[in-house]
């Protein structure tokens, strides 16, 4: 895999099927096991490993309890058909859960083998995901993100709880769905097709009552008689009963699945699905800015683009290439940094007279390292540049600084 990986959907208490998978389901409490690594929830794992905790407001255990706690807890009120308002506990199938699965093309066996090499290429990577996750998200999400190493490649999953909500409604942290609602809410006719009435089942005819058995032996078997046979044609009945019910029903089917198919190609795209498609590329593009070009990561995969072997490796080639510079420029911006505060320590080191100038050079007890090691980057020579008009400040004056410092710090930039 060299294209980028990133997975989000909300879940609920409820189990949903899993589209494609008829005999799995999904629940916010399987989603949480299987981040947490508990056994009846990680059997897809050979040998299950505990997660790494990366970051986050708090841990996944404690995320858990809150959602529980909230989830139980919650109350809606709702308004009857009669106009009279009553409170109810919060839908079990309510989405209340958002996830996040990030997945990076390196292998955990090549990370394990050679981590020295390749740690810091991972690290990088997970600090870019996180911060592009609490840039997307809004205020009071309280959230949870750990590293899976134990599957085939590493991959991390972040869980959110939108505890600001009164629903924990989690479809708000969804991109496309929240794009999706806003559209829904715009729209002045709602763009969902009615389906045709449903036909009202026939009533089963009554159970019939039985007789009573009387006394003498010769009565009570005649009754006996009496009431199973009885009970043996309203049993019939409500047979024929369902069967006809049934009939009507796949008729009624059928006939509301022609309806159904005729009414959505007159109506077209629904604004909301082409809301929600162009929000979640839109948030593709944006991972793909922040996270999977500084990585080395492909926006799609070789079928998407309908590439050739060729193509697509040489496609791979620069965005490795885009990965490398932006790995040597993180790198160069961090040392200018630290040589940055470095220097600043130097600075007041000779306010506090913890440094003097002697013989042309500026002596320091602890001088950091970073500043007795200068280079010949552009980076090195403005700091050497800084060092030098201190020397000369100091020798001759605070005055001959002002002076000179047109023509001194006339030097390269960061470009």
């Amino acid at each position: 895999m060299s294209y980028q990986f990133v997975h989000i959907e909300c879940y609920s208490a409820a189990p949903r099927k899993v589209k494609g998978a008829p005999e799995q389901v999904n629940t916010a409490e399987q989603v949480f096991g299987e981040a947490m690594r508990v056994p009846r929830y990680s059997r897809h794992v050979a040998e299950p490993k505990t997660p790494i905790k990366l970051d986050g407001t708090t841990t996944l255990k404690k995320l858990e309890a809150l959602w529980a706690k909230k989830v139980e807890t919650i109350r809606e009120t709702v308004k009857s058909a009669k106009g009279t308002s009553y409170q109810r506990r919060l839908r079990r199938d309510a989405a209340t859960l958002y996830a996040e699965i990030h997945s990076h093309p390196l292998s955990v066996e090549t990370l394990t083998h050679d981590g020295g090499r390749h740690a810091p290429e991972i690290k990088t990577w997970v600090q870019r995901v996180l911060a592009h996750f609490k840039i997307r998200m809004p205020q009071g999400v309280e959230w949870a993100a750990v590293l899976h190493l134990d599957e085939a490649h590493v991959h991390l999953h972040i869980l959110a709880i939108n505890v600001d909500d009164p629903k924990l409604d989690a479809n708000k942290l969804h991109a496309g769905k929240r794009a999706a609602t806003e559209v829904r809410a715009s729209c002045e006719t709602p763009s969902a097709i009615c389906s045709l009435p449903r036909p009202i089942p026939k009533p089963l005819p009554p159970r019939p009552r039985k007789r009573a058995l009387g006394k003498r032996p010769e009565t009570i078997a005649r009754n006996k008689a009496h009431n199973a046979a009885r009970l043996e044609a309203w049993r019939t009945d409500c047979r024929a009963a369902r069967a006809e019910n049934a009939k009507v029903l796949a008729s009624w089917k059928e006939e509301n699945r022609t309806h159904l198919k005729a009414a959505r190609k007159l109506r077209g795209e629904v604004p909301e699905m082409v809301a929600y498609r162009a929000a979640m590329r839109q948030f593709q593009d944006d991972y793909h800015r922040a996270v999977g070009e500084h990585c080395g990561l492909l926006r799609d995969g070789p079928r998407k683009a309908r590439l050739t072997t060729k193509q697509h490796a040489a496609r791979k080639a620069i965005a490795e290439q885009m990965r490398v510079q932006s790995a040597e420029l993180d790198r160069r911006t961090l040392e200018f940094a630290q040589k940055q505060a470095a220097l600043s320590n130097v600075i007041a080191a000779l306010s506090g007279g913890g440094a003097e100038i002697l013989g042309g050079e500026l002596v320091m007890e602890d001088m950091p390292n970073c500043l007795t090691k200068l280079g010949e980057s552009d980076e090195d020579r403005i700091i050497q540049g800084i060092l030098d008009l201190l020397v000369r400040a100091g020798e001759a004056g605070v005055g001959a600084l002002q002076l000179s410092r047109d023509d001194e710090i006339d030097g390269p930039g960061m470009g």
